[in-house]
Order: C-alpha cells, then structure tokens, then sequence
C-alpha cells in the first residue's frame, strides 16, 4: 500500500487529499511498533501540510503513545502544539479515525462495517463487490468472493 501511495502524483488538491487519506488508512494496519511510528510520522507530517490539524493532532497522539525516539518526541510534541492552537480540518476526506473499517486491497478505500464485502478465499483480503470474480491482486492466484471448502482431512483417506 505504501509503495502504491508512493507511485501517485502529487501536484493537485484532490491528488494530496488522496495521499492523505492513504496514508491515514496504513495507520490502521497491525505493524509491529517501530513501523507503526515511520507510519504514523508519514500520516502527520502530511496531514500538517494539508492544514487538516485536527486530524494531524491525533495522529500525532498515536505516536507519542508508542515511546518514539526523544528527537522525534520533541518534533511530535511541538506540531502537536500547533495543531491544538487551531484544531480544525481545513479540507473534507474520505477517512473516519473512529469508525472500524477493513482495506480494499484493490481501490485501497476503507470498508465501513455493516457494508457488502467480498473475500479471497485464500488471503482473507478484503474487496469492494465491484471486484468479485476478478483475481486476487495478495495472492495471484484466487478469484474474489469464490466460496470455497478448503482441505477436508477424514480419516477414512488414511486406511
């Protein structure tokens, strides 16, 4: 995900929003904690350029609950200080901090729960409906929403 976010352009609003918004999504994902950070400064430091500080704010609370390295502490701690001076969004995204979502590993947009989802049947990665009966794009090799049995083990094969 983070090398797709990589590979888009940067020069409109809607491009920077959509690296944003990509960027908040990763914040979602189980990383071990000095990945979480990288992650995370990445999430603030763009979220600060967009002036959306509300936002930034609580990324940047996120990262200081890990312990980072004091040098980044102290660089989290003064945005954080500017973001709670104006604690507002000055641009609308796609994104919901509080409202617990699964990932699009194709459109790489969020999938609010209680919303229509189809799986690989192999990875467990999650699709929008539009892409059901396409080829996984984790594993290569599974079609989405395909229901399947798996690897049945009897013991009347072992006789």
């Amino acid at each position: 995900m983070e090398t797709e976010r990589k590979k888009l352009p940067k020069d409109t609003l809607e491009q920077q929003k959509r690296l944003c918004e990509m960027a908040a999504y990763f914040t979602h994902c189980s990383l071990q904690p000095v990945h979480m950070v990288l992650v995370l400064r990445t999430a603030l430091n763009l979220f600060f350029k967009l002036r959306n500080f509300k936002t930034a704010a609580g990324f940047a609370r996120r990262l200081l609950e890990l312990g980072p390295k004091p040098e980044v502490a102290q660089q989290t701690r003064k945005i954080l200080a500017a973001c709670e001076k104006t604690p507002t969004n000055a641009h609308q995204l796609n994104y919901d901090p509080h409202n617990p979502f699964d990932l699009c590993a194709a459109s790489f947009t969020p999938l609010y729960r209680g919303r229509p989802v189809e799986k690989c049947p192999l990875s467990g990665a999650c699709y929008c409906p539009t892409y059901k009966g396409q080829v996984c794009r984790v594993t290569q090799v599974t079609e989405i929403g395909k229901d399947v049995i798996g690897l049945r083990v009897s013991p009347l094969q072992f006789r």
